[in-house]
């Protein structure tokens, strides 16, 4: 399919979708969610071919970012305008996906009731990005394509991961045998079992781990259950991110792109499980853009980047290119992809922001008179 073609096709595709998602919306905001659900999965399916074809020949690149590992985007609160200064092509992982996926197992009561309100508020966030920025940002179900990748070892690495966080423990199996408690679990856990793991982005790493662990299910009782033992919900509070984490490496390895990682908890996973895959290539520039791109959003002020209509902000952003200006900038101060983790970018993200934000205040016919070639 030649490209013009397919960009068309996958414009139409999200043309479909948000068709697709306004008629489910009702639905989607009750407890026939499930049922919605199976509709948009089957609708991607039905559509397997042509993302997968737009995946791997046309969005692949060093400044192609996903957001993902997220719940939804918030589009309210624009969270789109950070991701949209960093990189030329962006995809948003269809968050739906993750709740299509779940649905055969939805829980009962107030956990369902969680669920339902967060599976309404991601789909109405899907429509405004599709009725507003649908060329801008795709919503496309990135994690749920990866089936059909040559990476499958990876995903064994996840539980091995797991495993290593012990000492004297061979397999799940191993774990669950040998550990019932939280007291269990530290005995067998390695010394720096506190470092590497995290449950939350206000875990406290110099509390006990047995305290964390009290706090952190306090503060997920969704995700946990308090009938089964303290390993069960440590492996789920814990395996669940290491998962994700692989999940994500796996899908950027498979069509070559780069996460865009907002929470500090999926970032702490995907650093530390992509550490030992420095002999996978792309692996190097996808830690250090990764990076770079978490630094952006959370040092950005959307307000400031939200102070001129879209229409405006995305001409300017065209015209300025943040990202290539920001990598110049590392690049003269010696910070590249193979030596990132030893220096410390806040300040100079902070001081290309203002330049930005100082480009987006001025008049257009000012930033065409700046941007005019010299005689």
């Amino acid at each position: 399919m030649k490209s013009n073609l397919l960009l068309n096709k996958i414009q139409l595709i999200q043309s479909e979708y948000k068709t697709l998602l306004a008629a489910l919306l009702p639905k989607l905001k009750s407890h026939h969610a499930p049922e919605a659900l199976d509709e948009i999965n089957l609708f991607w399916l039905r559509h397997i071919e042509e993302v997968q074809l737009y995946l791997k020949s046309w969005f692949p690149g060093k400044n192609s970012y996903v957001f993902t590992a997220a719940t939804y985007m918030d589009f309210d609160d624009n969270e789109h305008l950070p991701f949209l200064i960093i990189g030329e092509k962006h995809v948003l992982d269809d968050p739906l996906i993750r709740y299509s996926t779940m649905q055969t197992k939805m829980p009962e009561g107030k956990d369902a009731e969680f669920l339902y309100k967060q599976i309404g508020v991601t789909a109405e966030d899907n429509l405004k990005l599709l009725e507003n920025i649908r060329e801008e940002i795709l919503i496309l179900p990135l994690r749920l394509l990866n089936q059909s990748n040559d990476h499958n070892s990876l995903y064994k690495a996840g539980e091995q991961a797991f495993i290593s966080l012990f000492n004297g423990i061979n397999s799940l199996n191993d774990y669950f045998v040998k550990c019932n408690s939280i007291e269990d679990i530290v005995r067998f856990a390695r010394e720096d079992i506190g470092r590497l793991i995290m449950f939350s982005e206000d875990d406290d790493s110099t509390l006990p781990l047995e305290e964390r662990f009290r706090i952190a299910s306090s503060q997920t009782q969704y995700m946990i259950d308090a009938n089964k033992s303290d390993s069960y919900n440590f492996f789920i509070l814990v395996f669940g991110c290491i998962q994700q984490a692989i999940d994500v490496i796996v899908s950027c390895v498979e069509y070559g792109c780069i996460p865009y990682i907002r929470y500090p908890v999926s970032l702490h996973y995907i650093s530390l499980l992509s550490e030992s895959m420095s002999d996978i290539e792309q692996i190097t520039l996808l830690r250090f853009k990764m990076s770079v791109a978490f630094a952006v959003h959370h040092l950005c002020d959307k307000d400031r980047l939200g102070e001129v209509c879209l229409e405006e902000f995305l001409k300017k952003n065209r015209m300025y290119n943040f990202n290539e200006k920001l990598i110049s900038t590392l690049t003269v101060h010696n910070i590249n992809e193979s030596n990132f983790l030893g220096h410390s970018i806040g300040q100079l993200v902070i001081d290309e922001l203002e330049k930005f934000y100082d480009f987006l205040s001025k008049e257009d016919s000012v930033v065409l008179a700046e941007n005019q070639p010299s005689n």
